[in-house]
């Protein structure tokens, strides 16, 4: 099958037969990553009524990206569309026309040339308790995420006085490494008697 033939096969499926099948299948096997090829074969099959057509179309359906496509292409004997679709879409045109603004008479341009702004919460933060509480607490230090690694890096930053406080509460935490916890309280004090 040449190229002509393909292409006045494609345009007209009804032109499909048994003497166009063999060369159809011809072109699925030389080339196998031909999607309109496999498409055509296909069209072919159903239109012999071959009992190849359930196993191919199985094969088909994965190698097309779209089976949509491929439904109404093997369907297309079907009426294009069923007439209560055919009200359906002339009643939404109806309303797209209906529904239809101008520029100026849109909810965005509307809000902008009503001069509204944004309204916002006024709300004095430092004045109010539960503020002044909130903000005491995001500062609080928690024992539950004190670390020897927290610890290490207060120590680091010379901040020595809150060191030798996680310090402390880690030997508490973990009395296990006391020692170790209490030769490192130690050594701050030395660092803060010489400075």
């Amino acid at each position: 099958m040449d190229k002509e033939q393909f292409y006045t096969h494609l345009q007209n499926a009804d032109s499909l037969n048994e003497q166009t099948l063999e060369g159809l299948k011809n072109i699925t096997e030389e080339f196998p990553w031909f999607q309109a090829g496999w498409m055509l074969y296909l069209k072919n099959l159903k239109n012999c009524n071959d009992p190849a057509y359930e196993t191919v179309l199985k094969k088909v359906a994965v190698i097309v990206p779209e089976r949509k496509n491929l439904f109404r292409f093997l369907n297309s004997e079907l009426p294009a569309q069923h007439p209560s679709i055919e009200k359906l879409k002339a009643a939404s045109t109806l309303y797209q026309l209906e529904g239809e603004t101008s520029a100026s008479d849109s909810l965005i341009d509307r809000f902008l040339n009503s001069g509204s702004s944004v309204i916002r919460k006024k709300s004095d933060v430092l004045d109010g308790v539960e503020n002044k509480d909130l903000i005491e607490k995001s500062v609080a230090e928690n024992d539950e995420i004190i670390t020897e690694t927290l610890a290490s890096i207060y120590f680091q930053q010379k901040n020595y006085e809150k060191a030798q406080r996680a310090y402390q509460k880690l030997s508490l935490k973990y009395p296990e490494k006391s020692v170790y916890f209490a030769a490192r309280i130690k050594e701050i004090e030395v660092l803060k008697n010489n400075n």
